[in-house]
């Protein structure tokens, strides 16, 4: 005997009929007479005397539906403890990211999940700098680029990220916007110097165009949007980016080589922390979400 069986019992008990109880379940009723049939074949004893009026109860099915109540009354009670157990959760979670992504994936879950777990706190810290998880300088990271490498550290793989080249509608109006990467030359340049030079949007925007003039640089992705909202040229942003900018267009669909990986990283050693496991769980999920969203074209 299982719950699963006794459910049936305990519908049909309390309901007075299987058309009832099957009512109760969702499901049809010869399902539900089926199911007290085998039931009782495996028992080897009748726990309901059928009349026309409906099912009414043996001293076997008594016992049945006790057992039952007993097995409903715990799960309930583990159900009700687990989630005053999700909400008691409590600590702090200190999270780095990209300005960037911090702005667009990870401060826009931060209300939703405040209100699922108040009792954790988390720190933002918004940086280009890539601070160093396995010493402790942060406790999670989302990160994109290349798989993460080294001790003391566990990645998780979130959805890739696309990128493209951008332009303002201010531009691509007086200038027009190259359809290709083969009508890239010709038209200017917005570029990226730092740690910003070696991203591959921009080494790929570089490399379709080595002639073009390059009219402004910047070590920083939300400055290049506002360079590209200028309309000092072409410029390459993830689509995450890029698409939730009214003043800035695609100049055409993301090319596959430009799709970038996207990562989330934990110190080892707190990966197994109910708060920092909550946290991240929630976080993925989000970032899942909105990265399957449609984006404009």
């Amino acid at each position: 005997m299982d719950w699963n069986d006794l459910r049936y019992v305990l519908a049909v008990a309390r309901a007075g009929s299987a058309l009832r109880g099957a009512e109760l379940m969702g499901v049809n009723q010869t399902t539900v007479l089926r199911r007290l049939d085998a039931i009782e074949d495996r028992l080897g004893a009748a726990l309901f005397e059928r009349r026309r009026t409906g099912q009414t109860l043996t001293a076997a099915g008594r016992r049945a539906v006790e057992a039952a109540e007993r097995m409903e009354a715990e799960a309930e009670a583990l159900r009700t403890a687990l989630a005053a157990q999700s909400r008691e959760l409590a600590g702090s979670v200190r999270v780095t990211a990209s300005e960037t992504l911090a702005n667009r994936l990870v401060t826009p879950c931060l209300r939703a999940f405040r209100e699922r777990h108040p009792g954790i706190s988390v720190e933002v810290v918004a940086s280009d700098a890539r601070l160093d998880v396995a010493r402790g300088e942060a406790d999670v990271a989302l990160r994109a680029g290349f798989s993460p490498e080294g001790a003391g550290i566990v990645a998780r793989r979130l959805p890739d990220t696309d990128w493209t080249i951008y332009c303002s509608r201010a531009y691509a109006s007086e200038r027009g916007a190259p359809a290709n990467r083969a009508q890239i030359p010709g038209h200017d340049i917005v570029g990226m110097e730092g740690r910003m030079s070696v991203l591959p949007g921009w080494r790929w925007l570089e490399a379709s165009a080595p002639d073009a003039p390059v009219r402004c640089r910047s070590n920083s992705l939300v400055n290049l949007v506002w360079n590209l909202k200028a309309g000092l040229g072409l410029g390459a942003l993830p689509v995450l980016i890029g698409d939730a900018e009214p003043e800035l267009m695609r100049c055409f669909p993301p090319p596959p080589e430009l799709r970038a990986e996207l990562w989330l990283i934990v110190r080892e050693e707190l990966k197994a922390q109910p708060h920092v496991r909550a946290f991240t769980d929630f976080l993925a999920a989000h970032v899942k979400t909105t990265l399957a969203e449609p984006q404009s074209a």
